[in-house]
């Protein structure tokens, strides 16, 4: 039995059964889009029954899976009712299901959540994410007719459960969710999907091809794709079943913008470690980033001895093993859940909290993105675009790999190899106020090609949301 290693396409999404059936063989799934057509009824049922039957055989190891992670996050043993549809809200039927798995999703999903409120505050709506950290972003941003909970495990009784529970009209789907046994059901119970930003990075698209007939079934439920780009809606189109109605309407992390208060926690952050000093963060950092981030950070000090470093890793439980590298680090180090504020003398900073990353790129002057130099394929670049800062990166950006482009070509993105280049690009930037106000002032005009994202994206939803309820008459 594989070992659940994350959501689709590799990302960190979690453990799930997507996993088992992206390692089965090539063909399996009626790989054969001919064959496909010949048997397009019975074939959709044999393979969507085949994987509802690894669902179960695969249910030990995704509950031993989960088990291990809650050893380092708790989180993963929290609100387990929830995994099983046990406790899912009961909502009035007719809402609206939004779903983002992580927290990379979730900052989109709100504003997606936010807009639909503002126009249609007769729906209620349901927001779920599969990951703990995903979870706790959602719950801070919760507001009134909006519930939460996590997205239950893919198992027939279990989704029918939730779905009797929820009672959505619609459901829409953040990114690159594709639950074959949740799609299924949905279409059963007659809840049309939509999938809005969505992606599929070069690697997801190769390993989805090998079971492309189960791809295809799951699919069929999907009323309308938003693509983030060309490529995405060509290999949407490829695996969906004949007919799927793909657009291209972009990616809604441009649309990114600060929440209310982050601007003012940045400037306070700022003010306590001090105006003249040159501050950059590594953010959603991955081993080996963090000595990479650190090696460089040596260099940096070589040439500026009050420059501080802020480092962010990207889970959660990794918080404690990195506190323990930069301690054998030989640098003076302070800890947000323990110091607060980046203490006189400090220079690293361990960010060990969460939902506070856009108040310190607000308080930064320069961010690298994680993931990048870890072979991940790149996380949200967006973010610290928005507040202005010079984005510095690894070579490997798979997942990200447009909206890098855009950023590289309009001189906002640098992409660096290892410490060296890391520690040259940063003293390149750190020492030139001009140098950081060009790049940055670059990333903020790439955020503004997104205006447009947003209303794009509701022009695919809207027209399958339930009508207005008639007004009382009195």
């Amino acid at each position: 039995m594989p070992q659940p290693a994350g959501s689709i396409g590799g990302r960190d999404a979690g453990a799930s059964y997507r996993d088992v059936f992206m390692r089965l063989p090539a063909g399996w799934g009626m790989g054969k889009r001919g064959h496909a057509r010949k048997r397009m009824a019975l074939g959709e049922k044999a393979v969507l029954g085949a994987y509802g039957a690894l669902s179960w055989i695969a249910a030990p190891a995704m509950c031993a899976y989960m088990l291990a992670r809650s050893a380092r996050d708790p989180g993963w043993r929290r609100r387990l009712s929830e995994r099983w549809a046990v406790r899912t809200p009961q909502l009035p039927a007719g809402g609206v299901w939004l779903h983002g798995s992580s927290l990379g999703e979730t900052g989109a999903l709100s504003v997606v959540a936010e807009e639909l409120r503002a126009r249609r505050p007769d729906l209620p709506m349901l927001l779920t994410a599969f990951t703990p950290a995903g979870s706790a972003a959602i719950q801070g941003r919760l507001r009134e007719s909006q519930s939460h909970c996590f997205l239950p495990l893919d198992m027939g009784v279990v989704n029918r459960r939730f779905l009797r529970a929820a009672r959505p009209a619609l459901g829409v789907i953040l990114e690159t969710e594709i639950w074959p046994g949740l799609y299924a059901a949905c279409r059963s119970a007659g809840v049309p999907l939509v999938i809005v930003s969505a992606r599929l990075s070069e690697r997801s698209h190769a390993r989805y091809r090998r079971v492309r007939g189960l791809v295809s079934a799951a699919l069929r439920t999907v009323r309308v794709v938003g693509a983030q780009s060309e490529e995405d809606a060509q290999r949407f189109a490829e695996l969906g079943p004949d007919g799927l109605d793909v657009r291209v309407t972009g990616n809604l992390k441009f649309h990114f913008r600060p929440e209310a208060g982050v601007l003012e926690r940045g400037a306070e952050i700022r003010r306590s470690i001090g105006r003249e000093r040159p501050v950059w963060i590594a953010a959603s950092t991955h081993e080996p980033e963090e000595k990479v981030a650190l090696d460089a950070h040596r260099q940096v000090l070589a040439g500026r001895e009050d420059a501080l470093l802020i480092i962010a890793p990207r889970h959660r439980e990794r918080f404690a093993a990195v506190r323990a590298l930069l301690k054998q680090s030989g640098l003076k180090i302070g800890v947000r859940s323990g110091d607060g504020s980046p203490p006189p003398g400090a220079q690293v900073f361990l960010l060990d909290t969460l939902g506070e990353m856009n108040a310190f790129y607000a308080a930064a002057d320069v961010a690298f993105v994680g993931g990048s130099i870890a072979r991940v394929g790149g996380h949200n670049l967006l973010e610290p675009a928005a507040f202005g800062l010079p984005v510095l990166t690894g070579p490997h950006l798979f997942q990200t790999r447009d909206t890098a482009r855009l950023l590289s070509e309009a001189g906002a993105l640098f992409r660096v190899h290892d410490a060296r280049e890391l520690a040259g690009r940063l003293a390149r930037l750190l020492d030139s106020e001009l140098a950081q106000r060009s790049a940055g002032e670059a990333a903020r005009n790439c955020l503004a090609a997104g205006e447009d994202v947003l209303e794009e994206t509701l022009g695919l939803i809207e027209p399958l949301l339930p009508p207005r309820p008639a007004p009382s008459s009195r």
